[in-house]
């Protein structure tokens, strides 16, 4: 059994309509094939006793059980594999429930998908699920298993712990997603965008864009936190910064025992110790606080509980009493018992997966133990309590007590009044006091510290009392009612037309005012400048556009590629237009046929929003087809106003765009307005190339019903030139002496087809291709192509092509070449594998009014050779 690939989807894909987080694995199940489970000895009953949980899983039954019963009846190695990666996830404390398995074309080998909550534990399940069905399926003891599968367990609640957002940034982005409002993970860690484009937000756990850098300074500095505040009538406790430890005994000696030591600029708990009533365990404290900072606050310890008071935005959100880590004796137990037991409270967990946190036995907690005269061994009397940490963290093992309802009104106002001096938009204030119930100056209480970035899991889930969605606070903050988050988003996909469609949208949208970012098969725009060279037609390039800050609307071509590796690259879209399915790529990552590619392709309307519109080509079967996926409004194009899906739709007041008597005209049910005539749009060569018609009558669409005035569009259309600024690559015309060279970007046979009926429009007598294949087309595909340049032109110049992707270069000029002599025609066929020979060749050699096209899979490179050659032949020439 071998892996063979595996790929995360991260956001809307052709495999599930609602799941977007999903693993995929490409499986070869081997030998397994001829061996189902039930023809397997004993596999059942192993499994049931590695893995009872398993009794959960329905499967195709639809009740608990029913995965069983599928394993006693007999099912395929994929399918239990999926059971078994789910599961895992699910005893790893991560609930996930979907998953499909399924045969590919070839024998043996499945696509198994599940779902995941965090993309490196899902990886890790999948091959964790393998190694679980090859040892039961092998008949390894039983007990190595479990034992094997308690380490995976523990080892992807780890992962979890190192990769997910901690409670607060989740929380934040949870209510976020709550409201429609999307999110891009900026890092591995907790910064994070909200919000797309120009209405983006920025937060880093709870540190927002509103939060002022200089009130984190004097928040991070406990001693000038402390000044600030006491010079403005707040009460905290006396104390001070030393940076020697030789005036550690002389500042005790003038504030007195209890103290609390801690670093200047610690947070979170860390390096801090209170209680201390002794030099020696100060100079323990002194050590442990100099870990983290330089200087180290000493200060008289106030007596009573702790308390965190949560300010957003200057006002009073949540404030809760925290716990330290303990036990309670109960006159039988051992400590170490004692704690065993309490980490068996079905609320506490590893990390952050449960409302509480195991309490783990450090050098902090065996402190504390020998300072309270005890070892683990050591029995506490009945109702006596051991605190094992010296702080009250949450992470620690603390617990939490809900007591907003409870905070008396002046302290309230002295809360609020806190954060204002510091200036913090989201502040945590430590609090020291026998009660909040009572004004702190009347019953001694005081403010230690001022936290920038509070922690807010004490109050989400306190162990006791009512749990505060203090995170609605900060959202309400960043995004008022009625602030937009989102940008429009417009998604283009098909087969052919892609580029120049996306190109014509964002250029029409620049032209109403619009800072469009945009995506195409050459690059990612930002504006007019283009921001990244290449194929940027996946989700990595889209997520670049949305995070940039300046954009108001963004284009995406969408490709197959993208879509099969990775899925969509944002949530759903405002606009998705499909132009055509046309045979390409076929026969790669198991899209066989035309019916596949456009189930892969119908992840772009799928992906519309409900308020948005899917743009459809109404002649394309397989494209009009998707009407019936999208949630959004359907409207269609056309070239053809008579076309029968075009009269139905007018019939029943649906808008429509089509090409009649020379105009790109708009209907309006069974009424037209007219856009522009087509003589007057550049990119149309006067109507010629009925292709580009068709990417006109797509833009056009989509924008009219994204709001587009007319008289905008009628500008965008007629100011959007075919030439190598605009379009590179699409049908560029460049006139060298007496020979016209078009580049262009046909590169499958019905790309190559539509480009061969504009050319028999053109006057030229004479015509000469430079062609090259492209490895991931089928045999066929690449012969159809060879055919179709056959019978178009005179002269046939191969060269070697950039994406052979695993095929030999002879083979793909034999294919090539079998595809000519299937031609009508018997053009001249001639070999220059480098592209600049090939094409300088081409130029050079054409007759006098010749067209020479070259079929550019690198187009800045063509575009550079043939500047190239008109450069030289303008200096040989003057």
């Amino acid at each position: 059994m071998d892996i063979l690939e595996i790929r995360t989807l991260r956001g809307p894909n052709y495999w599930s309509g609602y799941w977007k987080k999903l693993i995929i694995i490409r499986l070869d199940i081997g030998k397994y094939e001829k061996k189902p489970t039930n023809k397997i000895k004993g596999f059942y009953e192993r499994m049931v006793d590695v893995m009872p949980s398993l009794q959960s899983h329905g499967c195709s039954y639809g009740e608990p059980g029913g995965f069983l019963k599928r394993v006693e009846e007999g099912t395929w190695a994929g399918h239990a594999i999926e059971h078994f990666a789910l599961e895992l996830q699910t005893l790893a404390g991560m609930d996930t429930g979907y998953g499909r398995t399924r045969e590919t074309t070839e024998k043996g080998i499945y696509n198994v998908v599940f779902s995941y909550l965090e993309e490196e534990v899902g990886r890790f399940a999948g091959r964790a699920a393998v190694k679980l069905w090859l040892d039961l399926a092998e008949g390894r003891d039983v007990g190595e298993i479990k034992t094997g599968l308690a380490s995976d367990i523990q080892e992807m609640r780890e992962i979890r712990e190192d990769v997910r957002f901690g409670p607060s940034t989740g929380s934040l982005v949870e209510e976020a997603e709550n409201r429609d409002i999307p999110f891009i993970r900026l890092n591995d860690q907790s910064l994070v965008q909200l919000g797309y484009g120009v209405n983006q937000k920025r937060i880093q756990a709870t540190t927002t864009v509103n939060t002022n850098m200089i009130s984190v300074d004097i928040a991070g500095d406990k001693s000038a936190t402390k000044k600030l505040l006491g010079d403005m009538g707040v009460p905290v406790p006396k104390g001070y910064r030393i940076r020697e430890i030789e005036d550690l005994e002389d500042i005790i000696d003038r504030i007195g025992y209890p103290v609390v030591i801690k670093p200047l600029d610690g947070n979170h708990g860390k390096g801090a110790t209170v209680g201390i009533k002794s030099l020696e365990d100060a100079r323990v404290a002194w050590e442990k606080a100099k870990e983290y900072s330089r200087w180290v606050i000493v200060e008289k310890q106030l007596m009573g509980s702790d308390f965190r008071a949560l300010v957003v935005n200057n006002r009073l959100i949540a404030v809760a009493e925290r716990v330290p880590a303990h036990v309670k004796g109960d006159g039988k137990s051992t400590i170490q018992q004692l704690i065993d037991k309490t980490n068996e409270d079905p609320r506490r967990g590893y990390g952050h997966e449960n409302v509480l946190t195991q309490i783990s036995i450090d050098n902090q907690t065996m402190r504390c133990i020998t300072k309270a005269g005890y070892t683990l061994e050591s029995k506490l009397k009945k109702g006596e309590v051991l605190h094992l940490k010296t702080t009250a963290n949450i992470s620690t093992g603390g617990t939490a007590i809900d007591c907003t309802d409870e905070v008396h009104p002046e302290n309230v106002f002295l809360f609020e009044r806190i954060a204002k001096i510091i200036g913090l938009d989201v502040a945590g204030i430590d609090v020291i006091a026998p009660n909040v119930t009572e004004p702190l100056h009347a019953n001694g209480g005081g403010i230690i510290e001022v936290n920038a970035a509070p922690g807010f899991r004490m109050h989400l889930a306190p162990s006791e009392g009512i749990g505060r969605n203090v995170a609605e606070h900060v959202i309400d903050m960043l995004f008022p009612p009625g602030t937009p988050a989102r940008i429009p988003i417009f998604s283009v996909t098909g087969t052919n037309g892609k580029t120049t469609t996306t190109r014509l949208i964002a250029h029409i949208l620049k032209n109403s005012g619009r800072t469009v970012g945009f995506t195409t098969t050459d690059g990612t725009y930002i504006g007019n400048q283009q921001i990244v060279q290449g194929d940027n037609t996946g989700p990595v390039s889209a997520q670049l556009v949305l995070k940039d800050p300046t954009v108001d609307v963004a284009v995406l071509e969408t490709a197959r590629g993208g879509i099969i590796r990775s899925g969509l690259g944002f949530d759903y879209c405002d606009i998705g237009v499909v132009l055509n399915i046309a045979a390409d790529h076929l026969g790669l990552k198991d899209v066989n046929t035309l019916e596949d590619l456009a189930r892969v392709k119908s992840v772009v309307p799928r992906a519309v929003s409900k308020k948005g519109f899917a743009v459809l080509n109404a002649e394309d079967k397989l494209v009009y087809e998707m009407k019936e996926l999208s949630d959004g409004q359907v409207v269609c194009f056309s070239m053809n106003e008579n076309h029968p899906n075009i009269k139905r739709r007018a019939e029943r007041g649906r808008i429509s765009c089509v090409y009649e008597n020379g105009f790109i005209t708009i209907l309006k049910g069974k009424w037209k307005v007219r856009v522009e005539r087509v003589t007057n749009i550049p990119i149309t060569y006067g109507g010629r190339a009925e292709f580009m018609i068709q990417n006109v009558l797509a833009a056009t669409l989509a924008c009219f019903v994204h709001g587009v005035s007319l008289e905008d569009l009628r500008v965008g259309l007629t100011t959007f030139n075919a030439g190598t600024a605009q379009t590179p690559g699409r049908l560029n015309f460049i006139e060298i002496g007496d020979v016209t060279v078009l580049m262009d970007y046909a590169h499958n046979p019905a790309g190559l087809r539509g480009l061969a009926d504009f050319i028999s429009k053109l006057p030229n007598k004479y015509r000469t291709v430079v062609i090259n294949g492209t490895g991931d087309r089928r045999d066929e595909d690449i012969i159809e192509f060879g055919q179709i340049a056959g019978e178009t032109f005179d002269r046939i110049v191969i060269r070697r092509g950039h994406y052979l992707r695993g095929r030999d270069e002879q083979e793909t000029y034999g294919l090539l070449k079998k595809g000519i002599a299937k031609a009508k025609k018997d053009p001249a066929v001639r070999v220059i594998p480098e592209s600049r020979d090939a094409i300088h060749h081409a130029i050079k050699y054409g007759r006098k009014g010749e067209l020479v096209v070259t079929l550019a899979d690198r187009v800045p490179e063509d575009i550079g050779h043939v500047q190239e050659y008109r450069d030289q032949n303008a200096q040989a020439r003057g």
